[in-house]
């Protein structure tokens, strides 16, 4: 595997840590259970599903956590504040006490209407409030035994008329038509699989709420394209409840005819309402791999007010909104956390984009305060709306003369997209940006490689495999890195490991100039380090940054620079190129040519050598030699030429004739041979200089002259 790309929170971690000895915080709130969760143990208090919403069936087994942070549970009292009149329900007696601090009751409300359940712990209160109500439909307009003439669509119109182009909306009518996939002669298709292509089904006894399974219904023994047509005249009520409709969501809708107070309606961000269904058996695992994804447990950035730019990648809701083009200053904007969940990514009410994604445009920054429009990323295009640059390079160096740059200098976090499409890095020293053709070879850029299922979706053992699909990992837990996905396109040329993947550019591998030709991934992590190192040794008072930076093979830690306004264009735009790849995190694999040209760029803008060849000869030499630069005198450019007997650790540096020490061209080890290191002193005064090698225990100091 490749040396761990690393970033340090300890700050935030003690900070976060010091806050919560002093400030306790209860609180209670739904614990939804999916299908898989319930199938994991028969010997605990999950009997059943429970979507986690707080509008529920009559009759629903509910889980509800508390959770208390700062201090760990004396002796948590539960009880019911408030429920309709008749109710005899009361908490579950069994609970699950996860550990000391968290602890989960059942409760199953027996009248439709308003519930009220608190938990107390010594002085700690917190106070939960649902909804318990019966299943509609749709289209129905008899609501309570009375009919309104009201239906959701008369209030609804727009998103019903969404609704009604997806394939939620005809989940069960197709099947009952005998389409082709669904319930054909060769379909898996059976009644099993009806509980979740119909509203309010609860296979629970106690759960009679005039959902699906509680009316008339008898699956037929054979069907045909005309099956679904006699099923609504047979059996009109069930009929009413067909499909994936509404209530599948937001819950029962009995008790609510316009009033969303006391949780008689809701929309929930909770990934849990769609694993309801979606997290079932080896053919239904999305939320299973979500929940292990990044997305699900790294977004929690501070939102909130003053954060209202954040939340467009950092909170679910946020990046929805922000799709919908909702203004931070709309009176409706919420800069709350919610996480990237399904909803996030994939609009439930809407059909307009391939999987129901919420997006596939996007635009990248570009020079001059223009847009960069990308039409060829396909469904990679939504990933890019949130990993690209947050500055224009140049537009970021440009500005960089006030003192507040600091860690804020840079892409902000992830610019994959950006390296995908080969924008946004500065064409640095001379060199020419090059472009490798990932984003065209890949068709939908991220979801093809981040995606790929390796054609089964669980192991030998029914475990569902933890990488590619909706964990969006080339990573399995266990370290495999899931090669498979390259095969795509490359074949199984490549090894068992990212880090073991080479790439030529002009005949050649080794890019940080150490004389091993490495793996890419391990190239560029060294190009990174030599770029950063060296303006950490060359810029006075530099501050060593303790968030980013790498880990080096023998555990150190090695911090990159801080940037401040002293700093001068040629270091800022370096660092640019280098902190962007750094960002990028994979290591060169999105855009190899592109990284590599970039990352030399700024080798070059510094002075550090960028081609350190091994020149090929019969025998090996048998003794350390420094031979004379070449040209010399010399303007800019000269190549330094030494010979190694055996591996050797190489430190290759120049002086001037004060001894002030220039720039470490090579501090590395090299094999046995003959090397030759280019060295560009374009930004130097005329003069003298001197350049000193050292390796084990020999030494050797020459003269060169440049002359311009």
């Amino acid at each position: 595997m490749i040396r761990k790309f690393t970033i340090i929170l300890s700050a935030l971690i003690l900070a976060t840590t010091s806050l919560s000895a002093q400030t306790v915080n209860l609180t209670f709130s739904p614990y939804g259970v999916s299908p898989r969760d319930v199938a994991k143990s028969k010997t605990d208090i999950y009997a059943y599903p429970f979507s986690g919403l707080t509008n529920v069936g009559v009759g629903t087994l509910c889980y509800f956590k508390a959770a208390i942070t700062g201090k760990k549970f004396a002796s948590p009292v539960f009880s019911i504040t408030k429920k309709p009149s008749g109710s005899t329900t009361k908490i579950g007696t069994t609970k699950d006490i996860q550990n000391d601090s968290t602890q989960i009751i059942t409760f199953t409300p027996d009248k439709a209407g308003t519930y009220v359940l608190s938990v107390t712990d010594g002085s700690y209160t917190s106070v939960l409030t649902f909804n318990a109500a019966k299943y509609v439909g749709v289209y129905n307009t008899v609501i309570n035994g009375i009919d309104t003439k009201l239906q959701c669509k008369t209030c609804h119109s727009g998103k019903v008329g969404e609704w009604e182009n997806t394939l939620h909306s005809s989940m069960f009518t197709r099947a009952m038509k005998a389409t082709p996939g669904l319930s054909g002669p060769t379909d898996h298709y059976s009644k099993n699989c009806i509980g979740c292509h119909t509203t309010g089904y609860d296979a629970d006894s106690t759960a009679v709420n005039d959902g699906f399974d509680d009316l008339p219904f008898t699956y037929p023994s054979v069907v045909t394209p005309q099956t679904y047509d006699t099923l609504v005249v047979k059996f009109p009520k069930a009929m009413l409840r067909a499909n994936i409709q509404c209530e599948s969501c937001h819950g029962p809708a009995s008790g609510h005819l316009g009033t969303t107070t006391d949780e008689r309606m809701v929309a929930s961000w909770d990934a849990k309402v769609c694993a309801y269904c979606h997290d079932s058996g080896t053919h239904h695992f999305f939320p299973d791999q979500w929940a292990t994804s990044k997305h699900a447990v790294s977004t929690s950035y501070p939102t909130g007010s003053g954060r209202e730019t954040c939340v467009r990648c950092h909170s679910g809701k946020g990046f929805a909104e922000f799709v919908e083009g909702v203004s931070t200053t709309d009176p409706y904007f919420d800069a709350s956390y919610v996480p990237i969940t399904c909803a996030a990514c994939h609009d439930p009410h809407s059909d307009a984009n391939v999987n129901q994604l919420r997006t596939v445009s996007v635009s990248l920054l570009a020079p001059g305060g223009t847009t960069k429009q990308i039409t060829n990323a396909g469904k990679g295009a939504l990933c890019m709306n949130c990993h690209q640059s947050r500055a224009e390079a140049n537009a970021a160096i440009a500005g960089a003369g006030t003192s507040a740059i600091n860690l804020r200098f840079g892409p902000h976090y992830g610019a994959q997209g950006d390296m995908l499409e080969s924008n946004n890095m500065l064409e640095l020293g001379g060199q020419k940006l090059a472009t490798t053709n990932h984003i065209g070879a890949t068709v939908d850029a991220c979801v093809r490689c981040h995606m790929y299922k390796n054609n089964v979706s669980a192991d030998a053992q029914g475990n569902i495999i933890k990488m590619g699909n909706h964990t969006f990992s080339m990573m399995s837990p266990d370290g495999t890195d899931n090669m498979e996905a390259c095969a795509q396109c490359h074949g199984s040329t490549f090894g068992t490991g990212f880090d073991q993947v080479k790439f030529y550019l002009n005949g050649s591998a080794d890019f940080d100039n150490n004389g091993v030709e490495e793996g890419l991934q391990i190239e560029v992590q060294g190009m990174i380090t030599k770029v950063m190192a060296q303006l950490a040794t060359t810029i006075p008072g530099v501050v060593l940054s303790t968030s980013y930076g790498f880990t080096k093979d023998d555990g150190t830690w090695f911090g990159f620079p801080t940037p401040s306004s002293k700093w001068t264009k040629d270091q800022l735009s370096a660092y640019w190129n280098a902190f962007t790849a750094f960002e990028d995190k994979s290591g060169g694999i999105h855009n190899p040519k592109y990284i590599v040209t970039a990352l030399r760029g700024a080798m070059k803008l510094l002075g550090i050598a960028t081609a350190v060849k091994q020149d090929y000869q019969e025998t090996v030499p048998t003794d350390y030699v420094v031979y004379q630069n070449y040209p010399n005198p010399f303007n800019p450019s000269t190549n330094i030429r030494f010979a190694l007997p055996k591996e050797s650790h190489v430190k290759l540096t120049v002086y001037d004739v004060t001894g002030r020490e220039i720039v470490t061209l090579v501090n590395d080890n090299l094999n046995a041979g003959v090397h030759t290191v280019e060295w560009s002193a374009k930004d130097l005064a005329s003069g003298m200089y001197l350049y000193r090698i050292e390796a084990g225990n020999f030494v050797q100091v020459n003269k060169m002259i440049l002359l311009k």
